[in-house]
């Protein structure tokens, strides 16, 4: 699944992550954390940036119970007015 959009990026000690939320019924917000991998070959984000996300994909890891866990993929994005895409044509997964 293609991913575009615009998105807030969080950096931690494990990474990146960005987040999506659910307002319930009684009024209160719930978040869920997705795990960002942002192309090693690409600038890499400063924590609490908005980006849009330009190129990317949808993937998941399994964890060692085997469950599964979405991740997202960012393979080019904009910040600002400037667009932050690997110059390589031979592009390799980050991964």
């Amino acid at each position: 699944m293609n991913v575009t959009g615009k998105v807030r990026i969080f950096k931690n000690d494990r990474g990146y992550v960005t987040s999506i939320s659910n307002k319930k019924e009684d009024g209160s917000w719930e978040n869920m954390y997705i795990p960002v991998t942002i192309d090693k070959k690409l600038k890499q984000v400063e924590n609490n940036t908005n980006i849009n996300i330009t190129s990317g994909f949808l993937t998941f890891w399994k964890d060692k119970n085997g469950l599964a866990h979405p991740k997202v993929v960012i393979m080019g994005y904009q910040e600002g007015s400037v667009n932050v895409v690997a110059n390589d044509p031979d592009l390799d997964l980050p991964f």
